[in-house]
């Protein structure tokens, strides 16, 4: 959306609720369940009540975001600042009501915040984000949740998955959102140094001399393409420059356990991506993911391949999974 339409959209917006101006400049969290501290409840509510203001204030003046200190901490600041580099983000809800989640990992999380994302496509707009906070009730990071979270957090998984389970998930989200805020540097430290990129192109099927790749899939005819993390990363760069708005989406997501290594998961999704440079490109992604460091997850390897091969889209068996991969390699 050029600047042009972003002030008629807000004109528009104005206008049409002038009586409740302060609804687009205050809004208003209240945490109705999930944390029993009063004192913390009410330092959530207020830092998240703030940041959601300030985007408000600084969308209306037109003006710079300002972010402190005081309720957000400095990668906080750092990952949301590029997310508004690529697109402003406004909150047309002057209260709304949400629990708060315990993250495995320490801290809290918000979810389902409601959002216009101005320069995003006009059907792409409305859409909502996840706010992570600290211990002590620091916004510490904000991403775009995955609409199968709760489905995907429900599958019939033991109890004591959960909490992996959860870390899967929010790694999977913070992934997603990476590419939507252009976070070079986020994608550099996620993938590992010896980290396998495939792409598949459906041309016609090579030997599997490729490591890590141990048997073929089903009788799909594919040339794969195999790179390393420097050649994937030099390339990402380029379209991040190339490109002011990418907005990336998963869709159709699969979480399978490794057997013999119970923190390591393969992550089966449909990736949806609009830029300026490639319209609705849609391919099946999967990212094998080790969590055996906790604090520093990484992925081994990231497959892509189209939707669609010879007029038909691709079975369950023709796309990468756990399976497919010796984890050995790694």
């Amino acid at each position: 959306m050029n600047l042009k339409n972003l002030l008629y959209r807000l004109i528009v917006i104005i206008v049409s609720i002038q009586p409740a101006r302060a609804q687009l400049e205050t809004c208003k969290l209240v945490i109705t369940d999930g944390i029993a501290n009063e004192r913390l409840k009410l330092t959530i509510e207020q830092n998240v009540s703030g940041f959601l203001s300030s985007c408000n204030a600084a969308v209306l003046k037109g003006g710079k975001l300002e972010l402190t200190n005081r309720t957000t901490t400095d990668d906080g600041r750092k990952r949301f600042y590029k997310i508004w580099e690529t697109s402003p983000i406004g909150f047309s809800v002057s209260a709304f009501e949400r629990k708060c989640l315990t993250r495995p990992a320490g801290g809290y999380q918000i979810r389902d915040i409601p959002v216009t994302m101005f320069e995003a496509p006009e059907a792409e707009q409305e859409q909502e984000i996840v706010i992570n906070l600290t211990a002590g009730g620091l916004i510490d990071d904000v991403f775009i949740p995955v609409t199968q979270y709760a489905d995907l957090l429900s599958a019939n998984e033991k109890t004591e998955d959960i909490a992996l389970r959860m870390m899967v998930l929010e790694f999977v989200e913070n992934y997603r959102t990476a590419y939507n805020r252009k976070d070079i540097d986020f994608i550099e430290t996620v993938f590992s140094n010896n980290a396998v990129i495939i792409v598949g192109k459906a041309i016609k099927q090579k030997p599997n001399t490729d490591v890590a790749l141990r048997s073929s899939l089903s009788a799909a005819q594919f040339e794969y393409q195999v790179k390393n993390k420097q050649q994937y990363i030099s390339a990402l760069k380029n379209v991040f420059k190339t490109n002011k708005y990418i907005n990336v989406k998963f869709d159709e997501i699969t979480v399978l356990r490794h057997e013999n290594y119970p923190e390591v998961y393969g992550v089966t999704l449909k990736q949806i991506w609009d830029s300026e440079t490639l319209k609705n490109d849609i391919g099946y992604v999967f990212l094998l993911i080790d969590f055996r460091d906790k604090n520093h997850p990484l992925i081994h390897v990231r497959t892509w391949q189209p939707e669609q091969f010879d007029g038909r889209k691709l079975r369950r068996d023709e796309i990468f999974q756990i399976g497919n991969f010796d984890l050995n390699r790694f």
